[in-house]
């Protein structure tokens, strides 16, 4: 057969059930080689996984399972504030399930929104949605929708059924959705300072400065600094060149480390209240 095994396994994730590896060709002879030369490795009688397989998808897969909630959103790229151990999706109609280790969390899901693709050892994005939210604070759930929309993984139409079937308590984040934001810490640095009375923008681009995090009652700029962003020379140099921009221009200024806004959010909501008091600079906009 001229096919390339790690090929078609990178198409699903490294991890395959033996009726897609059929599909595409491979006999059972095929996978029995490859298992025998540690090419392969079974997980129960359905699955097998290649290297580079997710530890997660494959703990989950083990546990007749797929990943769910937070841990399959984490999967998809999307935005997840505390992650907070392994969540297994396991079908309502499952006659028995493997016990759960440490840390370990199972869900029995009815899928409302699945999806047929080639990665089949998670829950869609808009399932993972929903399970997530009825089990998080509110204003992190509001994050992972953002994220989602943000990166364009859910369509706003489709958030809008997930969150119908929600509990009532719940149904309220519709309008707090936004699907701007670039990152969790300005979806939660919105909804705190929005909760605390204050007119706040996201993404808003600023002449000489390019775009901004977060915009509170026009004038006060706040940069959200993650690590992953803003640890190197040039970003560092970056940043000092906008900062020294905004203060020309009569805007006022401060930034958060993400850890900050994920830990520390009422001294935020503190210094953000202390700037504002000092008042309007007279030259902003």
């Amino acid at each position: 057969m001229n096919r390339s095994l790690a090929g078609d396994l990178a198409r699903f994730g490294n991890l395959a059930t033996r009726s897609q590896l059929r599909a595409l060709g491979y006999t059972d002879r095929d996978l029995c080689r490859a298992t025998v030369a540690h090419e392969l490795w079974p997980l129960g009688r359905s699955w097998l996984a290649h290297r580079g397989v997710d530890h997660d998808a494959m703990r989950a897969v083990a546990l007749q399972g797929r990943l769910a909630a937070a841990s399959s959103l984490a999967s998809h790229g999307v935005w997840v504030t505390r992650p907070d151990g392994l969540w297994i999706g396991t079908p309502k109609h499952s006659a028995r399930a493997p016990a759960t280790g440490a840390n370990e969390h199972r869900l029995w899901v009815t899928e409302r929104f699945p999806r047929h693709t080639d990665i089949r050892w998670r829950m869609s994005v808009a399932d993972s949605l929903l399970q997530f939210a009825g089990l998080g604070a509110g204003c992190d759930a509001i994050a992972s929708m953002d994220s989602a929309l943000n990166k364009g993984l859910v369509s706003p139409s489709e958030l809008e059924q997930v969150i119908a079937l929600l509990p009532r308590r719940l149904r309220r984040l519709l309008g707090r959705l936004d699907g701007r934001a670039q990152s969790g810490l300005e979806t939660l640095l919105r909804i705190a300072a929005e909760d605390a009375g204050w007119t706040v923008q996201i993404q808003v681009v600023i002449s000489r400065v390019g775009r901004v995090d977060v915009l509170i009652d026009g004038w006060l700029v706040i940069e959200l600094d993650g690590a992953r962003w803003h640890d190197d020379d040039q970003s560092r140099d970056e940043d000092s060149r906008r900062d020294a921009e905004l203060t020309l221009l009569g805007y006022r200024y401060h930034r958060f480390r993400s850890r900050q806004v994920l830990d520390e959010m009422p001294l935020c909501l503190a210094v953000i209240r202390t700037i504002l008091a000092s008042g309007r600079p007279a030259t902003a906009g």
